[in-house]
């Protein structure tokens, strides 16, 4: 009788240990921890991807923590976060006010644009150079008003049938381009699309094979990103943003990244398609997670610029470290 009464204790104590060690697992999960050690998972935009990856990669090399990051499109990130599948979704357009309502809770850590992409041999090439495309031949163009390139400067080519590729993921930047482009929503860009790639890569490597080609791509897949020239097949489209016909010496800064990426961060290029880019929680960051997003506004704004993207203003900046700070951005 003794012996049962000592095995049940044994039993009731193993049990009561495990439920604590289990609900100590869950509180650590919730701030990104995981078997004692930070664990951190990443989804979302593929704007932001490339940035974050290097984010990544050199705070675990100081910090004892493992970060996952994975790409998606901004619509997945939102989802994995909201749905507690992963710490940080990052998103690259405006958080929407039901997602908000949901627990959304957001902070901006840099800046990017999305440009119009066509091949490298596109037969108007020169001239577009010359005179740029304003947003209203971006329009017609992308809701297949213009259909043939030799209408744009009023000449008959032969085989110059406009392909338009647009992204068939939730995209960040396909919702800011239809946003350029007028009142259209990415299902309408969609619906007049030759074809949509589910991310930018697709879409960059499908305008590269295809000379009559157009389509729209984060900055960074569209320039080099090992000497900041120009992607081996494929061009940013210059805006003509005054419409007079040329692209005036103030509208030229599409020969490199680093020279784009100057004129975004100045607001010379329009917004939309130059927009922020966002990390986002299901509530208040918290725990390494939160020291993470903070050591992005902070030590991590150095290595912004020489990876292609627009660094956040010193006003900005400060702003959003004391939303991390408090929880909230009101």
């Amino acid at each position: 009788m003794k012996r049962s009464v000592k095995t049940t204790l044994r039993v009731s104590m193993f049990v009561v240990l495990v439920l604590m060690f289990s609900l100590s697992c869950d509180s650590c999960q919730q701030n990104g921890k995981k078997s004692g050690k930070a664990n951190i998972r990443i989804s979302g935009a593929w704007a932001l991807y490339p940035m974050m990856l290097v984010w990544a990669n050199e705070y675990q090399k100081t910090h004892s923590v493992k970060i996952d990051v994975s790409g998606g499109g901004a619509g997945k990130g939102l989802s994995d976060v909201l749905g507690n599948q992963v710490n940080i979704g990052m998103v690259s357009r405006p958080i929407r006010k039901e997602e908000i309502s949901q627990g959304a809770f957001y902070i901006a850590v840099t800046k990017d644009a999305v440009v119009a992409t066509i091949n490298a041999e596109n037969p108007i090439l020169k001239e577009i150079y010359v005179r740029g495309l304003s947003r209203e031949e971006l329009r017609k163009i992308f809701m297949k008003e213009i259909t043939e390139w030799g209408q744009i400067i009023g000449k008959k080519i032969e085989n110059d049938k406009i392909i338009v590729y647009g992204r068939s993921d939730a995209s960040g930047a396909a919702k800011v381009w239809a946003e350029f482009l007028g009142d259209y929503t990415q299902s309408d860009c969609q619906n007049k699309a030759n074809a949509n790639f589910d991310g930018d890569q697709p879409v960059a490597l499908a305008i590269g094979r295809e000379k009559n080609s157009i389509g729209f791509n984060n900055l960074n897949y569209a320039y080099n990103m090992q000497n900041d020239g120009f992607a081996e097949a494929i061009r940013p489209i210059p805006i003509d943003l005054n419409e007079n016909g040329l692209l005036d010496v103030e509208e030229n800064f599409y020969a490199d990244r680093k020279k784009f990426a100057h004129n975004v961060s100045l607001g010379k290029y329009p917004s939309p398609p130059a927009r922020l880019e966002y990390v986002v929680s299901k509530g208040s960051f918290k725990g390494e997670v939160k020291e993470f997003v903070n050591w992005i506004l902070t030590d991590g704004q150095a290595l912004v610029e020489k990876n292609g993207y627009v660094n956040l203003t010193e006003d900005i900046l400060n702003q959003e470290i004391e939303f991390l700070k408090r929880g909230e951005r009101e």
